[in-house]
């Protein structure tokens, strides 16, 4: 499938970039957790680094979600899936895939529409709240581009069970 030829390798990039992201934005959390510990000891307390911490915490968790869901790492009830022939199963992670691909449709749509209207300014420091909030429809719409990828890696199992 041409299709999954061409998106197959923005997924994989995309979950590398998601990977090295959300582990550089772990360690940031760890530095500024830290100095804020130690500034309030000796020093005097940091007073924006719970915020930053909070925002690369939502940041990682959304991104971090994209990097599971591409190697299926959510919990699943797969038992019916054995149980049954391999081509309905296939077809069964093809329905999974497709409700998943519309449930991130709607919340990338309503994301967007939430982002665009949202002109509030963080507490501590002047960065607006949209950017922060911008990680729900990136992560949405890399969810949508692994669930596709999957879905036609799905479809191109069910022509080999069936050839």
């Amino acid at each position: 499938m041409i299709l999954k030829k061409v998106l197959s390798p923005v997924s994989d990039a995309l979950d590398r970039v998601c990977s090295v992201a959300i582990v550089l934005m772990l360690g940031l959390m760890v530095i500024i957790t830290a100095a804020q510990i130690i500034c309030r000891t000796f020093f005097t307390s940091l007073t924006w680094s719970d915020e930053v911490t909070r925002y690369l915490l939502i940041w990682s968790t959304f991104l971090g979600a994209t990097c599971v869901y591409r190697h299926s790492g959510n919990i699943a009830i797969t038992f019916i899936q054995s149980m049954v022939p391999k081509r309905v199963g296939a077809f069964m992670r093809i329905a999974v895939h497709a409700v998943c691909c519309l449930l991130f449709a709607v919340l990338l749509y309503y994301s967007c529409k939430y982002c665009g209207k949202l002109n509030k300014t963080a507490t501590a420091m002047p960065i607006k709240m949209k950017y922060i909030y911008l990680c729900i429809p990136i992560s949405m719409g890399i969810m949508m581009l692994h669930a596709l990828v999957m879905v036609l890696g799905e479809a191109e199992s069910l022509k080999e069970v069936k050839g």
